[in-house]
């Protein structure tokens, strides 16, 4: 059952959104956490955390510092003593003057800038995170300029979104608001889908490197074969024509016509994710994992 956030905002909307536009970037999450529960009577965590573009973890203990200490506490900055990353004067002042000037084309490339000319040795994240907080807006044309171009129509895109996978769906789903531009920055495809900067991101360079077919392909480890999404159609239909077969049978059939390593846990474990009540699998409680 989808659990419901069930903190009581006080707080009217026009004060909320008054506050949206003076807060700093790393506290505009919260706030729109709080103007969707807002808005909405029965909210699940789930949808909260799409529409504050932040994860589920956070909503909990952001909700948890407004329900003790309301909106005071909500907008404090919890230091939980780990050392805030500040950048020397001179670091600061070229790379205002940088981002003003709209050179570089992704985060990337400013990294590899900062290393070459000051040998500045931050790792990426640290780099996105902090220039985030501390340049606000003015990165955001610089997020803009990540996305690339999509050479498939959206008709094309939408097809391929219904025969994908619902682990590869998200990926689809980027895709497609890249395709359209109906957006001011990355942080909105986070909040539509629910993903990660970092999976964004890797989506993009798996676009870039394959097109969309590198993006609709899952990725496996060492030790494990994964349905791939011709297996999980071909299973799909399989299940219509004979939805009281044997797991065994319909493994050896598998095997023989589409993945020869196909292991009967990983079989097992994907029809009672993907077609709960649909096969004998999906009916089972039993789990071998």
């Amino acid at each position: 059952m989808t659990k419901l956030l069930e903190t009581k905002v006080t707080e009217q909307l026009p004060e909320l959104k008054s506050l949206l536009k003076e807060a700093k970037p790393y506290l505009k999450p919260r706030i729109r956490m709080l103007m969707a529960l807002k808005k909405e009577r029965r909210a699940t965590r789930i949808n909260i955390a799409k529409a504050a573009g932040a994860s589920y973890s956070s909503i909990l203990k952001w909700s948890e510092l407004y329900e003790k200490g309301g909106l005071k506490a909500l907008m404090q900055l919890q230091d939980k003593g780990h050392r805030r990353f500040l950048w020397p004067d001179k670091i600061r002042q070229d790379m205002e003057a940088r981002l003003n000037s709209g050179d570089p084309t992704s985060y990337k490339e400013l990294h590899k800038w900062l290393q070459k000319k000051h040998g500045l040795k931050v790792s990426l994240p640290t780099l996105y995170k902090y220039a985030r907080k501390d340049f606000g807006e003015e990165i955001r044309e610089l997020r803009l300029n990540q996305l690339p171009q999509i050479k498939e129509s959206l008709a094309e895109l939408k097809e391929a979104y219904k025969l994908a996978l619902p682990r590869i769906k998200p990926r689809i789903q980027i895709l497609i608001m890249v395709k359209e531009r109906k957006i001011n920055g990355i942080g909105d495809i986070t909040r539509a889908t629910g993903s990660s900067f970092m999976r964004i991101m890797n989506c993009l360079e798996l676009y870039k490197k394959g097109g969309l077919s590198r993006v609709r392909q899952s990725q496996a480890g060492p030790f494990r074969t994964v349905i791939d999404e011709d297996t999980h159609n071909a299973i799909k239909k399989r299940l219509q024509s004979k939805p009281n077969e044997k797991l065994s049978d319909l493994h050896r059939w598998l095997q023989k016509n589409h993945l020869p390593k196909l292991q009967y846990v990983t079989l097992h474990s994907h029809l009672r994710k993907h077609f709960p009540g649909k096969s004998r699998a999906g009916k089972s409680k039993k789990r071998f994992y």
